[in-house]
Order: C-alpha cells, then sequence, then structure tokens
C-alpha cells in the first residue's frame, strides 16, 4: 500500500496498525514519517502490530508478513529500532520470525497454559526450542530449555513421580486381585 503525501497522523496509524492485525498478504506499507504526522505514539501502534509483547501468545500472533513500514525510498532514518529489527525479522526466510520475536521479548515462559496437555507437551517443546536454534546463542537456548523442561515438570510432579512409583503400585494391585481370586478358587 502506498500512502505517500498522506497526512493521517497517530489515529491514522493506529487505525492502520488495527487493521492490519491477522493480515497475512501485506508485505510493505510505504507512506512518509514526517509528512504523515506519525509520532512515537502511532509508532508504538506499528511496534505492536509487529511485535505484541502482552504475551507470548500475542507475540506468536503478531504480524510475521509485513517486511517494509516508512518511506517509498527504503530510508530508515525515521523509523524507531524495534520496528527495523522486527520488519528485518519479517523479512529473513532462513529464521523463523515468530520463534526470533518471542525469544527476545520473553526471557521466561509461562508454562501454565500447556498443563492441560500433560506430558505429550514436552516433546512439542524440545522440537520448538531446537527449531529455534540459530536464533539464540546455543548455550542460552539450552538453558531456557532446561529451565522450562524443568518449570513444566516441577509443577505436575504427580505425573512424573508417579511414573516408576505408580507402575510398581499397580503390579501391586495386580497381584493382590490375582491372590484373591486364586483364594476365592
Amino acid at each position: 500500500i502506498m500512502l505517500q503525501r498522506i497526512s493521517f497522523v497517530d489515529e491514522g496509524a493506529i487505525a492502520l496498525a488495527d487493521g492490519l492485525r491477522g493480515n497475512k498478504s501485506l508485505s510493505r506499507l510505504f507512506f512518509a514519517p514526517t509528512s504523515a504526522g506519525v509520532t512515537d505514539v502511532g509508532w508504538a501502534a506499528f511496534s505492536k502490530l509487529l511485535c505484541d509483547t502482552s504475551s507470548i501468545n500475542n507475540t506468536y500472533l503478531s504480524n510475521h508478513t509485513l517486511e517494509w513500514v516508512g518511506s517509498l525510498f527504503y530510508d530508515d532514518s525515521d523509523i524507531p529500532p524495534d520496528i527495523r529489527q522486527y520488519i528485518a525479522w519479517n523479512k529473513d526466510q532462513h529464521i523463523d520470525a515468530a520463534v526470533r520475536k518471542i525469544l527476545t521479548s520473553h526471557s521466561h515462559f509461562d508454562m501454565k497454559p500447556f498443563f492441560q496437555w500433560k506430558l505429550k507437551f514436552v516433546p512439542v517443546m524440545v522440537a520448538w526450542f531446537e527449531r529455534a536454534q540459530g536464533n539464540e546463542s546455543e548455550e542460552s537456548l539450552e538453558s531456557r530449555k532446561l529451565s522450562s523442561m524443568y518449570d513444566f515438570v516441577r509443577s505436575m510432579p504427580m505425573l512424573v513421580l508417579g511414573g516408576n512409583q505408580g507402575q510398581e503400585k499397580t503390579r501391586q494391585r495386580s497381584r493382590k486381585r490375582r491372590l484373591n481370586g486364586e483364594a476365592k478358587l
């Protein structure tokens, strides 16, 4: 979309950003930031569009398609640094922009939303961290993977501890039932 020579000010920038939520096809939005009257308020709306840090899910659902916001001549001097970074990640086909934004914006992952999956989620979590390799230093990524797994497993001790202990109890009950069945004969 080209919006050159249109003064839409911050209210227009906010409306544009809201209108582009869920966008999966528009990759470039051209306008002259200074003549459009976009200030920090308007840029904040574009920043939230590109990377909504209010939750991991919202970051995942942010716009990862938009590769340019600003001047027709690709002059990024008027574009805030965070937006420059987000559009650079969106452009880079070798990385997963959503993963990069999540890793950058969220230092600790809240595991509670995944409890409904119980231990079935652990392989999914490991696979996600493996997909994230190359987006963060190896040491930092491994540390976050282990700490996320620890937090998840620690929050569900009965499922984890019940593994061997639960199997032993099941064997004891089966043995008891068999003995009771034989005693009745």
